[in-house]
């Protein structure tokens, strides 16, 4: 009889298909082809003599060999993160490299300029920031820490609340020089905002709510701001973006609109010579934000 054999490839595929729900999602995590995505699947099943498992209704449902496959291949993810995280701390003193991912607005305008402190104190250390408005995977190192804009739900990550982010309705500034705007001043503006993609945001939430015309939208908050800045409407923006900039003007504040700011890291990182350092500094930055 032909020997049989698992390919660790084809396990750990299974294991990204389940979590991300479809192949293109699942290719795109592995950076594959579609096609070699669903060729691992079958070579898995083939190995098994088994099914693995069976699409109903838009999502994929596990066959007995599948749940048993998908634990093995959980428990290898499991040891080998376990592994490389025990490696990367075993260096002594705050050095080398530390992934934050973020969002990109958050990332790029509010913590970037607050890094030079960080680097005058620990001077052999290199950030890598990973500004994506996709939840970066703890498990798959794409980061080592994210800043996550609602509760993390890693079972096997630590979750620690470090600010919040509070919101105002903007508007261009008047170029006549007449002073603020008043609310009366703009009933008809047409209103710029975030993409909603389905993700249920609470920004996104509130803007359907005053059932304006929208002007402009966009899955980028900095090209959300620079829409209001230009004139093409009003919008919701978050205080750390927009209360400082001399093109915007506030009209009201937004205070049913709130967003927590989370750290989500491996618990192996908590008390790590290179990481507890930067996940202290973060905490730190992310409680100054209005």
């Amino acid at each position: 009889m032909q020997k049989r054999s698992l390919h660790w490839d084809d396990l750990l595929t299974l294991s990204t298909l389940i979590r991300t729900g479809n192949y293109s999602a699942c290719a795109r995590e592995l950076e594959v082809t579609h096609a070699t995505a669903i060729r691992r699947i079958r070579r898995l099943e083939t190995a098994l003599g088994k099914p693995v498992a069976t699409r109903t209704d838009g999502a994929f449902a596990l066959s007995a060999a599948g749940r048993s496959a998908l634990a093995a291949a959980q428990q290898m993810e499991s040891s080998a993160q376990r592994l490389l995280r025990e490696v990367e701390d075993a260096g002594s003193g705050v050095s080398g490299v530390v992934s934050i991912a973020c969002t990109a607005a958050l990332g790029s305008h509010f913590l970037t300029p607050r890094m030079f402190g960080l680097y005058r104190a620990h001077p052999q250390l290199e950030v890598r920031l990973e500004t994506d408005n996709r939840i970066a995977s703890l498990a798959r190192r794409r980061a080592h820490i994210a800043v996550r804009l609602a509760r993390p739900q890693e079972s096997d990550a630590i979750a620690q609340r470090a600010g919040s982010m509070g919101f105002g309705l903007y508007a261009p500034v008047r170029p006549d020089n007449a002073g603020p705007w008043r609310e009366q001043d703009l009933d008809g503006a047409p209103l710029c905002g975030l993409l909603d993609e389905g993700l249920a945001l609470p920004e996104s939430e509130w803007t359907r709510t005053l059932a304006a015309r929208t002007g402009f939208q966009s899955n980028n908050l900095l090209a959300v701001r620079e829409a209001i800045r230009n004139g093409l409407g009003i919008g919701l923006l978050p205080h750390y973006l927009a209360r400082d900039d001399a093109r915007l003007t506030l009209v009201r504040e937004v205070p049913e609109v709130v967003r927590e700011i989370w750290l989500a890291y491996p618990r192996e990182f908590r008390g790590a010579s290179r990481f507890r350092p930067v996940i202290d500094w973060l905490a730190g930055a992310l409680r100054q934000c209005p």
